[in-house]
């Protein structure tokens, strides 16, 4: 196990001792399958949950990098299974918390989703992952495997972002090559118990901090470009306030408190390749609902969208619609050893509401085929590199 975690990083930060050359399951050229094993879709396997996380464990791809996460010991501690996770640093790793986050906010704060301490068994079939972070209410998240024989079938296709869409190592690898026998592919079937906020990325921000003057800044002529999934017919979206939000109070014991509130968000069509966000035409699409609450300490505004408006159009893949709700949310940072506020776009996945995760996980023969297949079209991925640009 080890040494096939070796050869396939690298560049690894975190060192795995006794890195000999011991034999690692090899990708099966296409021409080479037999005809009897070309079979055009994975093969159901019952296994539970938490023997896939035992031996070796599980593997995930980020594109060509290669992490596995395992139980550390099969002896469970007041039925907690710690785990141990390696991986380049810097690269994505884990379990997706809904279709992606960079950090959970809590109380307004960014937590890190990434960081697994320890499994227990869950109910119907379940594991439940704690992770570092969260105080008296942990970081969460019930997960389902269901495991797949991959034996025969083309490897390219496995390899996917978290849109779903062909990673360069998937679009180079294609059907070039075939899983070998005796690899499992698993689909990861995500759920929480309550709602929580996500930040799919540190890197975007309103420019606003306060909803309230968020709302204010795209009320009149200007709307705010949605982030959408790009496909063949998407359509990118803008959104204005029909009038800006300001905070509704209540006096509660002799206090004062915020109380939630819900409005509408005009939607339009707006122009595409533009640097500023521009309406396409004078027509409106349609009305957004949104709804301004406090999750978990966290002050939040999501929107709910209507049936008519796809869901890509608004940055969420159409599985994932009933189970997340495009949002902004206030988030707390320090600049300067200050605390300064500012609305970053945001995603609210709500509690109870199961997410198919896009991208597979593997078992350690899957992977290691993998791995062999990216060594082996190294030549093709710098042409294609050099083609379309190196991926960052």
């Amino acid at each position: 196990m080890a040494a096939a975690l070796c050869a396939a990083l690298p560049g690894a930060t975190l060192l795995l001792s006794g890195c000999a050359s011991t034999p690692v399951a090899s990708a099966v050229p296409a021409s080479e399958a037999p005809q009897k094993n070309k079979k055009p879709e994975p093969v159901l396997m019952p296994m539970p949950t938490i023997d896939a996380f035992k031996g070796a464990g599980i593997f995930y791809f980020d594109d060509n990098v290669r992490t596995q996460l395992f139980i550390k010991d099969n002896i469970a501690v007041n039925g907690r299974y710690a785990v141990q996770e390696n991986f380049p640093l810097g690269s994505r790793h884990g379990f997706t918390w809904g279709g992606g986050a960079a950090a959970i906010l809590r109380n307004g704060s960014p937590l890190d989703a990434q960081r697994p301490l320890f499994l227990t068994q869950g109910n119907k079939g379940r594991v439940v992952i704690q992770f570092e972070g969260g105080g008296r209410k942990p970081l969460a998240l019930q997960v389902k495997l269901v495991a797949y024989s991959l034996e025969g079938l083309p490897i390219g296709p496995y390899l996917v972002t978290r849109q779903n869409t062909a990673t360069p190592s998937g679009y180079v690898i294609a059907n070039r090559y075939v899983f070998p026998k005796g690899a499992v592919g698993y689909r990861a079937m995500l759920m929480i118990d309550e709602d929580e906020v996500l930040v799919p990325t540190k890197t975007a921000f309103t420019g606003s901090d306060s909803i309230e003057n968020f709302s204010k800044r795209f009320t009149r002529d200007i709307p705010y470009c949605l982030r959408y999934i790009p496909t063949r017919r998407s359509e990118p979206v803008g959104m204005r306030f029909a009038q800006p939000i300001t905070k509704q109070t209540k006096r509660v014991k002799g206090k004062l408190q915020e109380v939630a509130q819900s409005g509408e968000a005009q939607l339009m069509s707006v122009k595409k390749g533009t640097l500023f966000c521009q309406q396409e035409g004078k027509s409106q699409l349609s009305n957004a609902r949104w709804d301004l609450r406090y999750i978990n300490g966290t002050r939040v505004l999501s929107l709910t969208f209507p049936d008519e408006v796809r869901s890509a159009d608004f940055g969420i893949l159409n599985q994932h619609r009933d189970a997340l709700r495009l949002a902004f949310a206030e988030e707390l940072s320090t600049e300067r050893r200050k605390t300064v506020k500012k609305v970053r776009p945001g995603v609210v996945w709500l509690g109870g509401k199961e997410i198919l995760d896009a991208q597979w996980r593997f078992n350690e023969v899957a992977a290691d085929a993998i791995s062999d297949a990216i060594a082996r079209t190294k030549d093709l991925r710098k042409d294609w590199e050099a083609q379309n640009g190196k991926k960052k």
